[in-house]
């Protein structure tokens, strides 16, 4: 799954790795990759959250990259933060540990609710044999125990029609593909309600049945569904307004046009030091700081605004190492950011 940098310009590609060839091989390792002018890299390899052991599910990001929900074939259930200028996860929530042997629930998608507060996972019957049960579920993310708040909105009663994936539209509601016989491709005959209909979930935002699922209701005007929907991460999803990696707007007051205010940081290697200017700012009073590409506070010095909105200042980079930094500028009423790199 992939979702926007905090900077509004680059990437993050996130990969949870999966050690076939033994039931027992469980891991918890996230990759995480970066994408920008230079093309994709491996950034960072993190070890958090919940075990895994099998190489099925999904990964969805919320509507502001600030959460990752994971759920796996073998039961697994989780999500955590994520930095959107770092890269780095924290704070997981395992709601649900995976079962270490059959039958497994099989859990294939997620969607959430326009609120972020109902997550609604689709469990499939391909191996009905191995005990797996063709399901729509809704979990309470603001219940106490998130766990007990599932609850089961759809059985099918068919063990050949297997829910897929869950995908949220334009209209806020959350629209659910099936697989028919488990067919790749279907027959030329093979068109019936299962395969040309998508499933609907009407009031996502509701508790319990209340959220309104209408199974088979979508009609697809005789194309056919699989398993799956569009994977694609969400495009409009900007900068970072304020975070120390916001390179694109200005800051948290949207009253401000983004031309009106000038700000300048580079990084002067005669010097060992970075020189800030800046202009038209609002506020008197405010802070400069300087984070590393982790999101760690390296440097911070007060500072005052003068008549015209004026800031000059210099950060001395001397105990600093080479490399990529965010300069921060924060006054009373605004915050404005940029990027400089130590060479």
């Amino acid at each position: 799954m992939a979702v926007k940098h905090g900077n509004g310009r680059d990437w993050w590609v996130i990969f949870k790795d999966w050690n076939p060839g033994s039931q027992l091989n469980y891991n918890n390792r996230f990759h995480v990759y970066l994408i920008n002018e230079n093309g994709p890299t491996l950034f960072q390899t993190q070890y958090i959250g919940v075990m895994n052991n099998d190489g099925g599910g999904h990964l969805l990001f919320n509507q502001n990259g600030s959460k990752l929900f994971l759920c796996t074939w073998a039961g697994a259930l989780e999500f955590l933060s994520f930095d959107r200028c770092t890269g780095q996860f924290s704070n997981p929530v395992i709601i649900q540990s995976p079962s270490s042997t059959q039958p497994y629930p099989y859990y294939n998608s997620m969607g959430l609710s326009p609120d972020e507060i109902k997550l609604y996972v689709s469990a499939f019957s391909q191996y009905s044999t191995l005990g797996g049960t063709d399901s729509l579920y809704q979990f309470d993310l603001s219940a106490t125990n998130i766990a007990t708040s599932k609850t089961h909105i759809y059985g099918s009663p068919n063990t050949i029609i297997g829910l897929g994936s869950i995908r949220k539209a334009p209209d806020d509601k959350l629209y659910i593909a099936a697989n028919y016989l488990n067919y790749y491709p279907y027959q030329d005959t093979s068109y019936n309600v299962y395969n040309t209909h998508l499933s609907v979930i009407n009031q996502p935002d509701s508790l319990g049945v209340a959220c309104d699922f209408q199974p088979f209701s979508f009609y697809l005007g005789g194309a056919r569904t699989y398993v799956g929907l569009p994977n694609n991460p969400d495009y409009e999803l900007g900068a970072w307004v304020g975070s120390p990696c916001d390179t694109l707007s200005v800051g948290v007051d949207d009253n401000v046009p983004e031309q009106q205010v000038f700000f300048q940081a580079w990084y002067n290697s005669e010097w060992n030091m970075i020189h800030v200017n800046a202009s038209k700012l609002k506020g008197r009073t405010g802070s400069l700081r300087l984070f590393d590409m982790e999101g760690r506070l390296v440097y911070e010095k007060k500072i005052e605004v003068i008549a015209g909105g004026y800031v000059t200042g210099e950060i001395p980079m001397n105990t600093v190492a080479k490399g990529v930094y965010f300069v921060n500028l924060i006054t009373d009423v605004e915050s404005v950011s940029s990027k400089t790199i130590k060479f």
